[in-house]
């Protein structure tokens, strides 16, 4: 049982999971493939080796480090943000609360759906990049909030 199940209120129900878009590991993958090719170079192999190793590892804790356990769900009554697998760091929006919904996306964004969504409440501004298939996302956030209204 995960974090949002741990803490759902009485009666309260996801209706939507967001995910990250896979595009924030590119960086840890060209990494990898770079570090992977060191071990090719007319070197001694044993420097190879090392640079080879270093490199992954490097890759492998960059790309945890951008998935950080983050989870993003819309449930009949709140927005709930989490990230962390360690340390845990959570927001979370009453949805009657919630003022106004937005979407940033760049042309690459566009390209491969997947964006920033920023969500305020009253003073408050959160923000989210790289949400995969914002514009669904925030549609769902949108309908509850609608729900809400017409109870």
């Amino acid at each position: 049982m995960g974090y949002i199940q741990k803490n759902l209120m009485e009666g309260e129900k996801v209706t939507y999971e967001a995910k990250q878009h896979c595009i924030i590991y590119t960086w840890p993958i060209i990494l990898a493939l770079v570090s992977f090719c060191a071990f090719f170079l007319p070197i001694d192999t044993w420097i190879n080796a090392c640079i080879c190793g270093v490199g992954l590892l490097v890759a492998l804790f960059w790309a945890i480090s951008l998935y950080g356990g983050r989870q993003y769900v819309v449930t009949t009554n709140r927005l709930i943000f989490k990230r962390g697998i360690i340390n845990r760091n959570s927001h979370e929006l009453l949805l009657k609360k919630c003022e106004g919904v937005q979407v940033d996306q760049s042309i690459p964004g566009r390209i491969f759906d997947y964006g920033t969504v920023v969500v305020t409440t009253g003073e408050v501004t959160n923000s989210y990049k790289y949400i995969s298939h914002p514009l669904r996302f925030t549609t769902k956030i949108h309908e509850q909030i609608s729900k809400l209204k017409d109870v």
